[in-house]
């Protein structure tokens, strides 16, 4: 037993050179593959599509975006992101109404890179069919934000005003509108008019003509309301006739809108109420409208009562 260990010792001294060789090239080897295949990445938010064929749409899908781990070169790795990764499932015998269970693979992924896949997250998609269909709907701004005080939003004019929306019919029969994408008001100091793009929905594939909108805001001053009561009413008539003119009621009450600090401003003798006796010549009774002048800016939104009895004598 000695002498076998002694010989094989004597052996190995002699090749002591070859191994350190081979130990050599084996280390580098491993780091040769190590540095083709020993690195990993998640890449998350890798949109999730769906190609069916033509006359049919999505109407439900369980997975908009998935995330993946990757495994690859350095370089590989490094060239990855959710911009140039893309999944495409494609159902080539499509089921109205019914789920339809598709385990993710790496078939289905458009992968520019070397890198290899090592799961999927989520590892399977829910989709439901359903017939296209197609419908003009109106336009709506998504707003976001608030205007600066005493400022709002007088009107919104949108150019086209209704789209031509394509999707799955039970999707597009519970939409009432098309919106935009999210308009932020904050900061907007005065009227603007801008292009914006059209909001797809996650539900389903939907598709739109045209994709971008023109909205035009008017923005005012904000506007308020205020009451005003016991305002005389005047009897205007023509002059050189001596008559004797009664108004009953003899006031009325006013409430007058218009910019915040407009309305501030007003006072009960800038409000001229009065009913126009100049045509009349019966000495009777009449029921006449009350008119109500107010400077300019402000408008009436309620006279009450709006007419008073007018009672002639000579």
């Amino acid at each position: 037993m000695k002498n076998r260990f002694s010989t094989y010792w004597k052996n190995l001294r002699q090749e002591k050179w070859l191994l350190l060789l081979c130990l050599g090239l084996a280390f580098l080897s491993w780091q040769s593959i190590h540095r083709n295949l020993g690195f990993e990445d998640s890449i998350s938010n890798v949109s999730v599509d769906v190609d069916v064929p033509e006359g049919w749409a999505v109407w439900e899908k369980s997975v908009h975006r998935a995330n993946i781990e990757f495994r690859g070169s350095r370089e590989d790795i490094r060239y990855l992101n959710n911009t140039q990764l893309r999944i495409v499932i494609p159902v080539a015998e499509p089921r109205q109404g019914e789920d339809i269970h598709i385990k993710l693979s790496e078939k289905y992924l458009k992968n520019p890179t070397s890198a290899k896949v090592v799961r999927f997250s989520p590892s399977e998609i829910v989709l439901k069919l359903d017939q296209e269909t197609e419908r003009m709907l109106p336009v709506k701004a998504a707003l976001s934000g608030s205007l600066p005080e005493g400022l709002e939003v007088d009107r919104i004019i949108y150019s086209p005003a209704a789209i031509r929306v394509s999707g799955a019919r039970q999707v597009l029969d519970r939409m009432q509108y098309i919106h935009t994408e999210s308009i932020e008001l904050k900061d907007r100091q005065i009227s603007f008019k801008e292009s914006f793009p059209i909001a797809l929905p996650q539900e389903g594939r939907i598709r739109v003509d045209p994709d971008w909108v023109s909205v035009d805001f008017s923005l005012v001053q904000r506007s308020s309301t205020q009451e005003f009561d016991q305002i005389p009413v005047q009897i205007l008539c023509a002059p050189g006739k001596n008559r004797n003119i009664m108004a009953q009621p003899q006031s009325v009450t006013i409430t007058v809108k218009g910019q915040m600090q407009r309305i501030e401003q007003l006072r009960k003798s800038d409000v001229f109420a009065y009913v126009n006796c100049t045509e009349l010549t019966e000495k009777t009774g009449y029921d006449l409208p009350v008119i109500v002048n107010l400077p300019s800016g402000l408008k009436i939104v309620k006279t009450n009562p709006a007419v008073v009895h007018v009672t002639i004598e000579n």
